[in-house]
């Protein structure tokens, strides 16, 4: 493409160009001896804290880390700017959102990362297997390594649902013995009132190949097994199972694993585990 054609539609006012700006108001609730005895980094953390929109009155309240595999794009409404690499983690966003709003009522700093994660489902018969294999391992070392990069936090909640970023996430939780750890599990897809579940749907190709089926219910089912655009597939697959197998570590909270994603009871768990590892927090 030729340098018009890219930058030929420019907006009205491109150009003007802001490059500076008051800053944020206010000021950062300092002390003699944090200024004295506290590591930069704690100090620059609450400036950038505050850049980024936070009170400053309420930045010394504690800092906790929500971790999640959130992977797509939607919008204020609602609507899908972009899909992610499954239903597992595109409503993840809004389990996240529970468990800040409950920590700043806490009157504790919410941060939020986000390492996502692929779909066997997707890469299976694909050469994308060999990556979706490894993923797990890799994946957890990186959430650790995000964990351990905010030195203030008091607590630390992973949000993940599906076959690889669910291990992942409970590798990685497993792993760090100075803070409490809670996993809020992804929940499950709702299942289609008229038509197959994730793991039946799958074997659309071979049924057809084999003349079990037409087309046409190939085609139409193919569209209708996602009765919800988050949660981790219906049967109990590795997602289901990890979400099972977490709940029996004691990772989550008592029936947390395969709550229907999207449904209040969801959301509520959100909240319920922020304030359970508040809790845990607040006793050392």
């Amino acid at each position: 493409m030729s340098m018009e054609e890219l930058y030929g539609r420019a907006p009205t006012g491109l150009y003007d160009v802001r490059t500076r700006k008051a800053g944020p108001k206010g000021r950062l609730p300092l002390t003699d001896e944090m200024l004295r005895t506290a590591p930069s980094g704690n100090i620059f953390g609450m400036t950038i804290n505050a850049g980024m929109g936070w009170n400053p009155d309420d930045l010394a309240g504690g800092d906790v880390l929500i971790i999640s595999t959130q992977g797509g794009i939607r919008r204020d409404d609602g609507t899908t700017a972009a899909v992610g690499l499954h239903n597992g983690h595109f409503e993840l966003g809004d389990l996240m959102r529970a468990a800040a709003d409950e920590i700043k009522g806490a009157g504790l700093v919410p941060h939020a990362a986000f390492v996502t994660d692929p779909c066997d489902g997707r890469s299976q018969g694909t050469t994308g297997m060999f990556d979706s294999l490894p993923y797990r391992n890799d994946a957890a070392i990186v959430m650790r390594r995000l964990m351990r990069s905010l030195p203030t936090r008091r607590a630390i909640i992973g949000v993940a649902a599906c076959d690889k970023g669910l291990p992942a996430m409970m590798m990685a939780l497993a792993g760090m013995h100075d803070r409490p750890v809670i996993l809020i599990p992804g929940g499950a897809t709702l299942s289609p009132t008229d038509s197959e579940d994730l793991g039946t749907v799958q074997t659309l190709g071979v049924r057809y190949a084999n003349d079990e089926i037409t087309l046409d219910y190939a085609a139409r089912t193919g569209c209708s097994s996602c009765a919800s655009p988050g949660g981790g597939c219906q049967f109990l697959g590795t997602a289901g199972t990890s979400q099972v197998v977490a709940e029996g570590l004691g990772l989550t909270l008592t029936h947390a694993a395969l709550a229907p994603s999207g449904e209040e009871i969801w959301r509520e768990l959100g909240r319920a585990s922020a304030r359970a590892v508040m809790a845990l927090a607040a006793r050392g």
